[in-house]
């Protein structure tokens, strides 16, 4: 069944060794066709330097038996691009085997709700807003700060994931709640309920391509 999706997908034991792979994942990472055995770290691609936090990110969802979603930014065999990797534990005999994994491409998301679904961290929304975001320019700090708050960062976690410090973060932040103030917006808290329910997770900043990283949503 993984071989025959069109999108990235395999698996691997919870020790980061390749077990399968498609060919949509070993084209996405330069890979060879016998990819078993492997690890990140001996691919042919910009990736292998996550290798370690990749093995971190599949132990995380095996001990909490739960699916880690994650952003990876990376110049694949492509060039630059921007993922979504579900996780999913493998658990046989009750014990933790391993990791299958598919990708998204960001870029690629055309159904709003779609995204929301599988972008918005620890929602509790059943349903998403369709509505494209009103034509409001925004420049490129202020969008990467809004698309990090809708995933439900908080400060020093933002200036740690853009390289700027927590009082550049705050700025932004009075920035886009002054930019938004003609329409109700007063706070940070109705800051986020705005742009989540006006089609702003749709939204892919594009500085978000410029700095390689995984990060779990």
């Amino acid at each position: 069944m993984l071989e025959n999706s069109p999108y990235p997908a395999g698996l691997k034991s919870k020790d980061g060794i390749f077990a399968f792979a498609n060919k949509a994942y070993r084209d996405l990472v330069n890979a060879p066709s016998d990819i078993a055995g492997l690890t990140d770290r001996d691919l042919p691609c910009d990736t292998a330097q996550f290798a370690s936090e990749f093995v971190r990110q599949d132990i995380h969802a095996l001990t909490e038996k739960k699916i880690v979603t994650t952003i990876d930014v990376h110049k694949y065999a492509h060039g630059f691009d921007a993922y979504t990797f579900e996780k999913r534990p493998v658990i046989i005999n009750d014990e933790p085997w391993g990791i299958q994994f598919s990708a998204t491409n960001l870029r690629k998301l055309v159904n709003l709700a779609s995204f929301a679904e599988i972008m918005a961290l620890n929602s509790t929304q059943t349903s998403f807003s369709t509505i494209k975001p009103e034509r409001m320019q925004l420049t490129p700090s202020q969008e990467i700060v809004l698309f990090w708050l809708l995933r439900g960062r908080q400060t020093k976690q933002i200036a740690h994931l853009i390289h700027r410090t927590p009082k550049a973060v705050e700025k932004q932040i009075a920035n886009l709640i002054a930019r938004f103030s003609d329409i109700g917006v007063t706070n940070r808290a109705s800051l986020i309920e705005y742009a989540r329910c006006n089609g702003w997770l749709s939204v892919i900043p594009e500085q978000l391509f410029k700095t390689p990283a995984s990060i779990i949503v």
